[in-house]
């Protein structure tokens, strides 16, 4: 597709072409739009007509070569947890020049029936880290990588990426991939991924894995298992682990912003936290009034959803807090 400009139109058709694989050529009527970060829009773009030199600089760069005819094809198995939806990243995947092999897990009869391009593979949901484990012994590549279902990732040299990272640098045990947000996103969920997952060209330490986007050596999860908890798995399996993380390698994904599911998840992120022994964001009713009035507070450009948003996140938090120290 062509890209000319943001407006609402033209972020949608941009949404269904990166799912599609389809190469996105941006030429612009007009300037750059101001707030357009280049390290965020140069990812999403295939090639670009501008006059824009840095955006042109950072599009041609992230061009990785394509691989060698002979390049091996046994290396990578991508491992999807799904539930009824064919994985938005497909397409990408399979257009990975190193040619995974792609399971998609389904809970018993829910899931589609049939998956172009992948394995489905029935996997009852047991939480988040016995069910990705369970796939292990369906692996039999030195690779896995653990993504979800509605990531896409960003140029056929994706995978390569990862797999040339942990190659370079045998004491990674995992190396974990940016993520953007889907174009359109609110600005609470751009800002924290820039933080979560920062722009850069080097390989550095990561926090944590992320199965959102992390590549794993094999071996090391035979040997250290994804632990049986329903979420955070990742956060509790990376706690004496080494981990690295590679800007360059990028995938597509952010969930809309809505009362409940942030209240949920935030509850339960906040159960596993505080069970590692993390300290409480909230750890008490007191500490939850004290900080109310820090959201009741007008929320800029969100207006009153974002304060809903804000409050279900704070509530979360206590919530979860309790259920860690009670668990």
């Amino acid at each position: 597709m062509e890209l000319r400009r943001f407006d609402r139109r033209s972020i949608k058709r941009l949404r269904q072409a990166l799912i599609d694989g389809e190469p996105v050529h941006w030429a612009p009527e007009g300037p750059v739009p101001e707030g357009l970060r280049v390290d965020e829009l140069a990812p999403l773009l295939t090639t670009v007509r501008t006059s824009d030199e840095r955006l042109r600089a950072a599009v041609e760069a992230r061009m990785a070569p394509a691989a060698a005819p002979d390049a091996p094809t046994d290396l990578v198995t991508v491992v999807v947890p799904t539930h009824r939806r064919v994985p938005l990243g497909l397409a990408a995947l399979r257009a990975q020049d190193v040619r995974p092999r792609i399971l998609v897990l389904v809970n018993g009869d829910d899931g589609p029936e049939r998956i172009d391009g992948a394995e489905r593979l029935v996997v009852p949901w047991q939480g988040h880290g016995r069910t990705r484990q369970a796939a292990l012994a369906h692996v039999r590549t030195p690779y896995v990588f653990f993504t979800v279902d509605d990531a896409v990732p960003l140029g056929r040299g994706f995978l390569r990426l990862l797999v040339e990272s942990l190659q370079d640098a045998p004491r990674w045990e995992a190396m974990v991939a940016r993520q953007l947000p889907w174009p359109g996103a609110d600005h609470v969920t751009a800002e924290r991924l820039r933080r979560w997952t920062p722009s850069g060209e080097r390989v550095v330490a990561a926090p944590q894995a992320d199965d959102v986007a992390t590549l794993y050596r094999t071996d090391v999860l035979r040997r250290h298992p994804l632990p049986d908890v329903p979420i955070a798995e990742d956060a509790w399996w990376s706690r004496g682990r080494h981990v690295g993380y590679q800007p360059r390698a990028v995938v597509v994904h952010s969930h809309r912003r809505t009362p409940r599911a942030l209240y949920q998840r935030t509850r339960a992120m906040h159960a596993e936290l505080t069970a590692m022994g993390h300290a409480p964001a909230v750890p008490s009713l007191l500490a939850l009034a004290r900080a109310l009035p820090g959201v009741t507070r007008p929320v800029a450009k969100g207006g009153p959803v974002e304060l809903l948003n804000q409050v279900a996140e704070l509530v979360g938090q206590y919530r979860g807090a309790r259920d860690g120290a009670d668990g």
